[in-house]
């Protein structure tokens, strides 16, 4: 049995030579999750296994979503339950990472602040995975609409609610993480493996 495990996992190809963690950074409807699928596939597509985690899908399993005011900044109760949300996520990667033969995991949230991004540095620092950071800046207002349209209103946070609403409550959503939002910077982060896209790539 171990020696039919270990041919197969000879059998797949090392395209990393340590198990890699790519962790998106970004605003609310930048295409953090398109992109970080797109990605997936390809990777899986040339034989490197990856698996995608929504911090997203942690959150709506912990609570229901009300309104935007669960993202506020000051709302501290809240902050505790997405922080717990992060690590049930972590915790899944290094499962998958170490344990599932998985090679590289993707780290779907918004990770807006030097905070969550140095927690999430930290983790991969005591696993031994590789990290780097994928932030899609967009600030063209039609692709914005566009991404809300498309992707929000059919999302587990708005069922049944009128458009007008999603959109009203998506966008002040945004507002609570720009009031903290730290880019990946030239200077500040020059250790760090990133890339930028803007514009979803235009």
């Amino acid at each position: 049995m171990e020696e039919k495990a270990s041919k197969r996992t000879a059998s797949i190809p090392q395209f990393t030579n340590f198990p890699t963690m790519m962790i998106m950074v970004g605003l609310p409807a930048r295409g953090k999750t398109y992109i970080s699928t797109k990605l997936t596939r390809y990777l899986n597509w040339i034989g490197s296994p990856t698996k995608v985690f929504n911090l997203g899908q942690y959150r709506r399993e912990a609570v229901s979503y009300r309104n935007y005011e669960f993202f506020r900044p000051d709302n501290m109760e809240a902050q505790l339950i997405r922080k717990q949300c992060a690590l049930a996520a972590l915790r899944d990667v290094h499962k998958y990472l170490s344990h599932e033969e998985g090679q590289v995991a993707g780290f779907d949230a918004i990770n807006t602040t030097r905070e969550r991004r140095s927690l999430i540095l930290q983790f991969a620092k005591e696993h031994g995975y590789k990290v780097f950071f994928i932030e899609s800046i967009c600030n063209d207002p039609d692709i914005i609409a566009e991404n809300i349209k498309q992707v929000k209103l059919g999302s587990p946070d708005y069922i049944d609610c009128d458009q007008e609403k999603v959109l009203e409550d998506f966008l002040k959503r945004i507002e609570c993480y720009e009031m903290n939002y730290q880019p990946l910077d030239e200077e500040l982060d020059s250790h760090l493996s990133y890339i930028k896209i803007f514009d979803v790539g235009t």
